[in-house]
């Protein structure tokens, strides 16, 4: 089964919580997606596990605010949807549950896939008034200005 991000998106959305519109919604995805495309060109970073943390990573936030519990409610999500939406061999997966289930509480990984992931969210930051330092950002690519 070829990765169709369509498909994925509308899996996601079925019951995501939030507007649409809001800080972790929809456009943050896109923007995300974005990143990650962008950062993996440099990184060598595995395209399938970025884009689907992309749409994936914050789908199951309950608010806008605080949720700390966000990130493992979206690795056990991406479980539920692996083999029904989407397929990643065993290793893959494991790259995508890591980095939804960490991309809040845990700054680096020395796997390039899961930094990438990670990176590619915080370069969005500006969305909600923040520049990410590049001391908080784990590839060279992101720490690149512009």
């Amino acid at each position: 089964m070829d990765l169709n991000i369509p498909i994925v998106l509308h899996a996601v959305l079925e019951d995501y919580a939030l507007p649409l519109g809001g800080h972790h919604g929809v456009a943050h995805w896109a923007r995300v997606f974005e990143n990650g495309m962008r950062l993996a060109e440099e990184t060598g970073a595995n395209i399938q596990v970025v884009q689907l943390f992309a749409v994936i990573h914050d789908s199951r936030r309950l608010n806008e605010s605080t949720d700390p519990e966000h990130g493992p409610r979206a690795a056990e999500f991406a479980q539920k949807l692996r083999g029904e939406v989407f397929e990643l061999p065993d290793h893959e997966f494991k790259l995508l549950h890591i980095a939804c289930h960490g991309h809040t509480h845990q700054r680096f990984h020395p796997d390039v896939t899961i930094q990438t992931c990670w990176d590619s969210d915080r370069l969005d930051l500006g969305r909600v008034g923040i520049t990410p330092h590049p001391s908080r950002l784990g590839t060279d690519a992101a720490k690149k200005p512009g």
